[in-house]
């Protein structure tokens, strides 16, 4: 897989957000901060169940489905927003420039942006 980019700035932000993305995914699985959420789930079902009434039917049968249930879509969410599918590198990228040839257009490429030192005389 290879994503190209067309633009100084969209292939410096590109790298730079993976690189970040990268680094929050390894500290958020290194440090077991991940798991947070599932332990809050597990409080707050076991504390709505001890609010509810007797007449509600065996609490601990009740509360484990209804942990279940949620855990189960926690694990969805992490599963398709979190986890990255595929550890991004950096020769994934690759900066193209046959776009814009093909328009017509130039993109001042980095040797091409110094800044202006006057001549001496």
């Amino acid at each position: 897989m290879t994503l190209a980019t067309t633009d100084y700035l969209e292939y410096y932000l590109t790298l730079v957000g993976w690189i970040v993305s990268n680094g929050i995914w390894h500290v958020l699985l290194a440090s077991g901060l991940f798991a947070i959420p599932f332990a809050f789930i597990v409080i707050q079902e076991w504390l709505k169940a001890r609010t509810e009434g007797v007449d509600e039917g065996n609490k601990g049968v009740l509360s484990s489905m209804r942990i279940e249930n949620r855990v189960w879509v926690a694990v969805v969410v992490i599963l398709f927003a979190c986890v990255p599918v595929k550890e991004v590198t950096l020769r994934t990228i690759q900066f193209d420039t046959s776009r814009s040839a093909q328009c017509h257009t130039s993109m001042p490429v980095p040797d091409d942006t110094r800044l202006f030192t006057p001549a001496e005389n």
